[in-house]
């Protein structure tokens, strides 16, 4: 079945606001098949999920453990468990005792978004979020007393490039000079599996890294 998903991708709803946005909008559109994808930048991801689907959500769109950008996506283990202890709502066909077998593997590996509030949930890699600042700098940033910190990976554009060098290093380069930055951070983060901090462009750059 396809769904509308309304994204909270800031993390800004409350609960409260999360069950009247979803009540109202299914009585205008007579109840058709509605999603969620809430980010836990404040930390109230999970419960503004259960509050959705209460108020008639069809589809939540998370990950196991939370794992995303920043303080991460709603975890998926937290809304199944939640429902099921909570409002005695259960998933046909999850299998819930293998849901700590999947959350155990992935702690095993280190794999967990950030801690919301924490200098590590401050940290964009997105291009559209960078984007997004070098328009506007509260687009995608609600923390008013604390700096975003631009990385840079696989989902990196070349704004984020153009930001580092134009609005941190005020040494503006070309928009050639940015795309093949991007290109060569893009395959390097998917060979080495992770992101590079700021720190770490501006090494490779003055070493040569993205002359070829």
């Amino acid at each position: 079945m396809e769904h509308f998903v309304l994204c909270d991708t800031m993390g800004i709803l409350t609960p409260e606001k999360t069950y009247v946005w979803v009540r109202d909008i299914l009585q205008l559109v007579n109840n058709a098949a509605l999603g969620v994808h809430f980010h836990n930048d404040l930390g109230m991801a999970l419960e503004n999920t259960l509050q959705a689907v209460i108020a008639g959500a069809s589809m939540i769109s998370g990950t196991f453990r939370g794992i995303g950008e920043r303080a991460g996506n709603i975890p998926l283990e937290q809304v199944l468990n939640g429902l099921r202890l909570r409002f005695g709502i259960e998933v046909e066909g999850i299998n819930y005792e293998a849901l700590s077998q999947v959350t155990d593997y992935l702690d095993s590996l280190g794999v967990r978004p950030a801690s919301p509030y924490s200098q590590a949930a401050l940290r964009h890699e997105s291009g559209i979020h960078v984007n997004g600042f070098l328009r506007d700098p509260d687009s995608y940033h609600i923390f008013p007393h604390a700096n975003p910190e631009i990385w840079f990976g696989k989902c990196s554009g070349s704004s984020n490039f153009q930001y580092l060098f134009e609005k941190q290093l005020n040494k503006p380069l070309t928009p050639e000079d940015y795309n093949r930055i991007r290109d060569k951070i893009k395959s390097l983060s998917i060979q080495e599996q992770r992101c590079f901090s700021p720190e770490e462009v501006v090494e490779l750059f003055e070493r040569g890294f993205f002359n070829d």
